[in-house]
C-alpha cells in the first residue's frame, strides 16, 4: 500500500516539485496551502507523514505542527519541517512543536528521500 504525504507549503511551486519528486518515489500525495488547511486535512486524510513550511499565511507551520502533535487523533504522524528558515531558534521552535526532521530549502531531490525514508522506513532504502 502507498505511503501517504501531505505537502503543506504556501508556494504553489514548491508543493508542485515536491509532490512531483514524492510521486516518483510512488507516494500518494496530498497538498495544503498553509497551516490551517494542512491540520484539517491531517486529521481528514491521516497522512504517514506531513512536510510542513514554516512562513505561512492563516497559520504557520511551528502552530500547524503543535495541532497536529497535539490532536490525540493526528499525534502520531510525523512532521518533517521544511524551509527556508533555518537558524538554529527555527530549528528549536520546531523541535518543541514536535517535527520530527528539519530540511533547509532548496534541498535535493537525494537529501529529500533519504530523510523521507529514514523517517518512514527507519533509514532502509523504501519498502520491499
Amino acid at each position: 500500500m502507498q505511503k501517504k504525504v501531505l505537502v503543506v507549503d504556501d508556494s504553489p511551486m514548491i508543493r508542485r516539485i515536491v509532490g512531483k519528486i514524492l510521486k516518483e518515489y510512488c507516494f500518494d500525495v496530498l497538498m495544503a496551502e498553509n497551516g490551517a488547511v494542512g491540520y484539517d486535512m491531517a486529521k481528514k486524510n491521516q497522512p504517514d507523514l506531513v512536510i510542513m513550511d514554516i512562513e505561512m499565511p492563516v497559520m504557520n507551520g511551528i502552530e500547524a505542527t503543535a495541532y497536529i502533535k497535539s490532536d490525540l487523533s493526528t499525534s502520531h504522524i510525523p512532521v518533517l519541517i521544511f524551509t527556508s528558515l533555518g537558524s538554529e531558534a527555527d530549528i528549536k521552535m520546531a523541535k518543541e512543536a514536535g517535527g520530527s526532521g528539519f530540511l533547509n530549502k532548496p534541498i535535493s531531490k537525494e537529501e529529500l528521500k533519504t530523510t523521507i525514508f529514514s523517517i518512514l522506513y527507519g533509514g532502509n532504502a523504501g519498502p520491499a
